[in-house]
């Protein structure tokens, strides 16, 4: 087994981007988004909220990304 190859692999792994966490006010617009989609029914607001924190964490805006990377 190469073990350079298997370093190099875990450097690049281990040099990822910082956890993208959105502004709360993000969070709250694009909960309340799903909220008037889903047909304004209370009682979902977690699920909406985790969902609308889901969403925008892995859909970063270009604007947004770390610069040099």
């Amino acid at each position: 087994m190469n073990t350079h190859k298997k370093a190099r692999r875990n450097a690049t792994t281990d040099q990822a981007e910082p956890d993208y966490q959105p502004a709360f006010e993000q969070i709250q617009v694009r909960a309340y988004e799903i909220y008037i989609r889903r047909g304004r029914t209370d009682g979902f607001d977690l699920d909406d909220w985790l969902q609308a924190e889901k969403e925008l964490k892995t859909s970063r805006p270009e604007s947004q990304s770390v610069i040099g990377s």
